[in-house]
């Protein structure tokens, strides 16, 4: 449900974006947020994670000044600049030896430290990649292929990275998990 409800403020830029330009965009990605975290924030009982925290207050600064300053420079670095913290910190996690891939997945997958290092890295080589890719299309790219890629663009790319680490984790699966779908 968490993910679903995370699309919507990305269907809201979409739509403003084609109907009205990207200061509309803006306006209605962050109000979308707005209303989607509010949602989040009761239905977890007051509290967000530290990447919902990241995600929010960057939308709301990106978002805010592209509509104060009526410039969409702002709203263009949002997504670098988010993948590059998830990425940097990542990398981090792996290098201090506490891996936050494992606080992710630890109830699924069994690995042991090097294990969990490694999908760390893959995960954070996948958002630096990811932020070089919105990169490229916010400021190489026309208004069109920004807006296209910033709303479904990078799915695919995710899908397929999220498979393959699924088919190269599947013998680490944790038994208790496969013991439960069992019965």
């Amino acid at each position: 449900m968490k993910a679903l409800l995370d699309f919507i403020p990305l269907i809201a830029f979409f739509i403003a974006a084609r109907h009205s330009g990207i200061l509309a965009a803006a306006g209605a990605l962050l109000i979308a947020t707005i209303v989607i975290y509010a949602i989040h924030f009761v239905r977890q009982k007051g509290k967000f994670d530290k990447q919902q925290w990241v995600v929010l207050l960057l939308t709301i600064l990106f978002c805010g000044g592209t509509l104060l300053l009526r410039d969409d420079i702002y709203l263009r670095w949002k997504s670098p600049i988010i993948n590059g913290i998830f990425a940097f910190t990542l990398f981090v996690s792996a290098a201090i030896n506490k891996p936050l891939m494992q606080l992710a997945m630890k109830e699924m997958f069994t690995l042991t430290l090097s294990g969990w290092k490694k999908l760390t890295i893959a995960w954070a080589v996948f958002f630096a990649f990811m932020g070089v890719l919105h990169y490229i299309t916010a400021f190489m790219m026309s208004d069109e292929a920004w807006i296209n890629f910033k709303t479904y663009g990078w799915i695919p790319i995710m899908l397929v990275f999220v498979v393959v680490q699924f088919l190269v984790l599947k013998k680490h699966l944790n038994p208790a998990l496969t013991d439960k779908t069992v019965k």
